[in-house]
């Protein structure tokens, strides 16, 4: 069966995003190897016009396509040998992107007024997921990073350092981290450009200025690094549900939230975006189970289920408040001989 994908990032896509220049570039394959016949790929339901060529190093059979003057509500569709549609997937616009809204509000933010659509040739891959973000093709690598560096809110990812080098280690091209928390990650390249929201920031102003790595460099490299790693390659190979699986999973090391103990464990997060609350008919539910290891603790391990039911200000990271039902349980050794429960309805302010 045919597919259509990125020929920069190689995620199969599914669903064609453009932003306001109405460029797309995407590549097309049957599925059946090497093929004489080049697929035709049109745009139905609306305007647009088609371009093909070959792309050097594509597997037999592959062709890429550019397309120029593309309106959202339209549909790309490729045609097999006897002209009947073998492919169809709609182009939607990039703000429908669930990850889109906060990022650009984020470059809005503390004075920076970065219209990211307008440094926008095409894009290559957009998730709704805030730590995944959107890729694609910058219309000036050398403009955008002047937007990005101008703002003097970002500090240019350090190779030198043991936690830069890690924490750069998957970025493509340049990467500028805000110094903040959430923290937009940007890098930039020509030909593929990236930008995403870290949940746990690490870099901050010191007092006199200058930039200090915080302690929950670990969290993020560990969790929002290396565990995130796999998906993009079980996306490639069509295991778009083990990619899901592993997108609600996140270690647990000592950091912000859990005030820096010396815990580790797992966390399982349902119920999609952070955002989500009662208001929008899909709560969030997480559970967790942790394991102390203090010396001396009268909560060696901890399981605790959370159902978020409202929350108010930032959902990104630390909401203002949040409204939740919690059932904790103690355990005052590792096989949880020596418990305790509770259940309790909890109004957390100033973040949680």
């Amino acid at each position: 069966m045919g597919r259509f994908y990125n020929a920069e990032t190689k995620e199969p896509i599914n669903v064609l995003y453009i932003s306001s220049s109405g460029k797309a570039n995407i590549m097309y394959s049957s599925g059946f190897g090497f093929n004489m016949r080049r697929t035709e790929v049109l745009v139905a339901n609306g305007p647009g016009t088609v371009e093909s060529d070959s792309l050097e190093g594509a597997p037999p059979g592959d062709y890429r396509y550019s397309i120029k003057g593309l309106k959202p509500g339209s549909s790309l569709v490729a045609l097999d040998s006897s002209g009947n549609p073998a492919k169809q997937i709609p182009v939607k616009a990039i703000n429908e992107v669930k990850s889109f809204a906060p990022i650009s509000e984020r470059f809005q933010a503390r004075g920076m007024k970065i219209d990211l659509d307008s440094h926008i040739d095409y894009v290559c891959y957009a998730s709704d997921i805030l730590g995944e973000g959107i890729s694609f093709r910058p219309k000036s690598a050398a403009e955008l990073t002047t937007a990005i560096t101008d703002s003097q809110v970002f500090h240019h990812d350090d190779r030198s350092d043991f936690f830069g080098r890690e924490a750069a280690s998957s970025t493509i091209g340049e990467g500028y981290r805000e110094v903040s928390t959430p923290s937009l990650h940007v890098a930039i390249r020509s030909d593929i450009s990236s930008v995403h929201i870290d949940s746990y920031a690490f870099q901050f102003h010191a007092p006199d200025g200058d930039i200090i790595i915080g302690p929950d460099a670990g969290q993020h490299i560990v969790d929002e690094l290396w565990f995130r790693l796999p998906m993009t390659w079980l996306r490639r190979k069509n295991m778009t549900f083990m990619a899901s699986v592993l997108q609600a999973l996140h270690p647990v090391l000592p950091n912000s939230v859990n005030g820096y103990v010396p815990r580790l464990g797992i966390r399982v997060e349902l119920g999609g975006s952070t955002r989500r609350d009662l208001r929008s008919g899909v709560p969030r539910l997480s559970f967790e189970t942790t394991v102390d290891f203090t010396l001396s603790t009268n909560a060696r391990m901890r399981n605790v289920a959370t159902l978020r039911l409202v929350s108010g200000g930032n959902a990104d990271k630390n909401p203002d408040w949040v409204l939740s039902l919690k059932a904790d349980q103690t355990c005052r050794d590792i096989l949880c001989k020596d418990h305790q429960e509770s259940v309790g309805l909890y109004f957390t302010a100033g973040g949680h």
